[in-house]
């Protein structure tokens, strides 16, 4: 059944368009009975659960109930709070009808167009309303766009517990999770290699990781040469396919290159011919990359304040997005640029800490080994 969502913030819950507000206490008595459906609590029980460390008089609990109950009719079709004579309370779930439109061709193709268009612009809270609202908007997320999700929220442990889907369905993330936390990146670079030549990775996982992916690999790895030989390649087919969305990640992976070759002149060229050309592209994580590329260009430049406001600028954009990755993937750039350039003091001490802090958050160094395991296991 399609659950009910509560806020983690205040004490709001939510089921489809329906919101419900409670005071507090009602909130966790609603909360503590949703968890525990079909399951009858005495008055005591449910004084002990919910008021743990107060004296509440005899009519508390029934004060509640009838309180949470008149607020949850609006949810009655799915939830109600029965009371059993001589027991106390129980709450029961209903059975929820599925929408006929999950059977509908048009409405599943018009859907998973507006989700690549979201997903194309960066809007993190659309496709995190999509995602929650399958079931009245009637349609299905398909398995691509599920993985991409769990990705985009940095609920990586995930790719880890889904046992139902296969390591070749969910490698192409678990390489990329892998390669935000792994400091060899020449290793990383190996494993998207491999992966290239599997037959059983899906070939729209294939095209990126040929194209792009081992491009940022030969980058941070500083094999400039080999890099500058794949662009050239990687450029002339997204151009020569029309793989409109690779064309602003491409034009970028050719800034940064040049960057990194450390002629300001040409930078300086390259970065006003990007940017005029992403102006038809007007996505939020590629103009964030961009931000994050000028920053560097005055970090080789010694203007730290001015660098650290366009990394600022970048990040706020992350976040609007809702990109764990991409903060994740930029840090590691700002680091390593940091580095390349001889920059010391401050902002590598920063920028460190800030790593760490996502790697702690998202749990990291807990699923590191566990993901490299499974790249040893089915790649080499």
């Amino acid at each position: 059944m399609e659950k009910i969502q509560f806020s983690k913030t205040d004490y709001n819950v939510t089921y489809r368009s329906e919101k419900i507000v409670f005071l507090p206490r009602e909130y966790h008595l609603f909360k503590y009975l949703y968890q525990n459906p079909s399951r009858i609590f005495s008055r005591e029980e449910l004084l002990n659960a919910v008021w743990p460390m107060e004296n509440p008089v005899d009519r508390t609990v029934d004060d509640h109930i009838y309180r949470v109950r008149k607020k949850i009719q609006p949810l009655s079709s799915v939830v109600e709070i029965e009371t059993i004579r001589g027991q106390g309370y129980l709450l029961s779930m209903k059975e929820v009808q599925k929408s006929p439109l999950l059977k509908d061709d048009e409405v599943s193709t018009q859907v998973k167009s507006l989700f690549r268009k979201y997903h194309r612009y960066g809007q993190g809270d659309a496709l995190k309303l999509l995602a929650e609202n399958q079931n009245v908007f009637g349609f299905q997320i398909d398995l691509p766009n599920l993985l991409y999700l769990h990705f985009m929220k940095g609920d990586f442990s995930w790719f880890l517990d889904a046992q139902e889907i296969t390591f070749w369905e969910k490698c192409f993330y678990l390489l990329h999770i892998y390669s935000l936390i792994e400091p060899d990146k020449k290793k990383c670079l190996d494993y998207f290699t491999c992966a290239l030549s599997a037959e059983e990775i899906p070939e729209y996982h294939r095209l990126e990781i040929k194209l792009l992916n081992r491009l940022s690999l030969l980058i941070f790895t500083k094999q400039l040469d080999k890099a500058a030989t794949l662009l050239h390649r990687s450029k002339n087919e997204i151009y020569e396919k029309n793989l409109e969305g690779f064309i602003p990640l491409i034009l970028l992976s050719e800034l940064w290159l040049t960057l990194l070759q450390k002629d300001i002149l040409k930078i300086e060229e390259r970065m006003e011919e990007t940017e005029n050309k992403l102006a038809s592209f007007p996505y939020l994580r590629e103009n964030a990359n961009l931000s994050i590329i000028k920053g560097c260009y005055w970090l080789l430049k010694n203007n730290e304040s001015k660098a650290k406001d366009y990394f600022d600028e970048a990040f706020q954009l992350l976040l609007e997005a809702k990109f764990i990755p991409g903060v994740l993937m930029n840090i590691n750039m700002i680091l390593f640029c940091v580095d390349d350039f001889g920059v010391s003091g401050t902002l590598q001490t920063d920028y460190k800490d800030l790593k760490e802090q996502y790697i702690s958050k998202y749990k990291l160094n807990e699923i590191h080994s566990k993901i490299e395991h499974q790249l040893q296991y089915n790649l080499k």
